[in-house]
């Protein structure tokens, strides 16, 4: 078998993101059935779905099989009476992996599919999930179930021990679709908020375009806002990601280094950081910071709506606002 470089990397955060995971295996949430539809397998080959059996999602990293650690052990020993009302879709998180590794799997575990590939992790943020390995399970179209694989397995046993008990389960998850959420009932607003125009979807301002607007706290607990910290000067926002050090980050620790100089040595400016939340909490964020002695107020960037509205996948990457509120520039090169 061909030597996996990087599959320490990959298992340990697959790791990381089974320790900050929190699921809720009996909620019933809605999800959009058109886009899952309008997935494809990750060579492109058109998904097949059968509309009356279950979805059965399989989030993992394509690497932990390779450790002996993948998730098709478990499945294969799930009960049969599910196993004949669902249909299982595996899903491999797209970070650190190509089209070519996933080629070269497939050789290897050809049982493991359909295989997906989750570019940009759309499938992911639209779940809600970013925990793996994770199971969702979907029926007609509505997430019923979402947990790893030792929820999954207690699942299995208090829920499909026969047909009767399984559809009472389906009619009971179902149900509770048409319950409000508690933040819905007690009107809870978000932590913290975006334009409208850009909140929904992705968008990438361009040199001369007006900034986004958001309001935001602060990991040390202080609201700011764009206008308000380009008012009296020129802002520079600089998104990062406390992965760092990792390898599809290379220099990274360089880069923060050159930002703490760049933060100290300039305050003709106002500097303001953007932390990627994928895979990490808030916690993981405040530790990342003290690591590097990161001198520039941060945010952590919940479901990565400032990324997504602005436009960003690199990292460590800079937007440079004016005082009028527009783009002056952007780049990965900090300045």
């Amino acid at each position: 078998m061909k030597s996996i470089n990087n599959k320490k990397v990959t298992v340990y955060v697959a790791s990381l993101m089974i320790l900050l995971g929190v699921f809720n295996p009996v909620q019933a949430e809605a999800f959009d059935a058109a886009q899952l539809a309008a997935l494809r397998t990750f060579d492109g080959q058109a998904l097949l779905l059968d509309k009356n059996k279950l979805t059965h999602l399989v989030f993992q990293e394509v690497w932990s099989s390779y450790e002996g650690q993948g998730e098709e052990d478990r499945v294969a020993l799930l009960p049969k009476r599910f196993t004949a009302k669902s249909q299982q879709v595996w899903v491999q998180p797209g970070i650190n992996v190509t089209d070519a590794q996933l080629t070269e799997y497939q050789g290897y575990y050809p049982h493991v599919k359909p295989l997906v590939l989750d570019r940009s992790f759309q499938l992911m943020r639209s779940l809600n999930a970013w925990d793996i390995p994770l199971h969702v399970i979907l029926n007609d179209g509505k997430k019923v179930f979402s947990g790893n694989g030792s929820e999954l397995d207690a699942l299995a046993k208090k829920h499909f021990s026969s047909d009767l008990v399984l559809n009472l389960w389906l009619a009971e998850a179902a149900k509770k679709l048409d319950k409000p959420s508690v933040a819905q009932v007690e009107n809870k607003p978000a932590p913290f908020s975006v334009a409208k125009t850009t909140a929904s979807r992705y968008h990438k301002p361009l040199k001369g375009d007006k900034a986004p607007l958001f309001t935001v706290e602060t990991l040390a607990g202080k609201t700011v806002s764009l206008m308000g910290l380009s008012y009296n000067k020129p802002l520079s926002l600089v998104f990062v990601d406390s992965l760092c050090p990792m390898p599809h980050f290379p220099g990274c620790e360089a880069k923060l280094n050159t930002l703490n100089d760049l933060v100290a040595s300039d305050t003709s400016r106002e500097w303001l950081g953007i932390v990627s939340s994928y895979y990490v909490n808030e916690e993981i964020a405040q530790g990342f910071r003290d690591k590097f002695k990161l001198k520039l107020p941060l945010i952590f960037d919940t479901d990565n709506q400032i990324y997504q509205s602005y436009g960003v996948h690199a990292s460590p990457y800079q937007i440079d606002i004016s005082r009028e509120g527009n783009i002056r520039s952007r780049g990965a090169e900090l300045h």
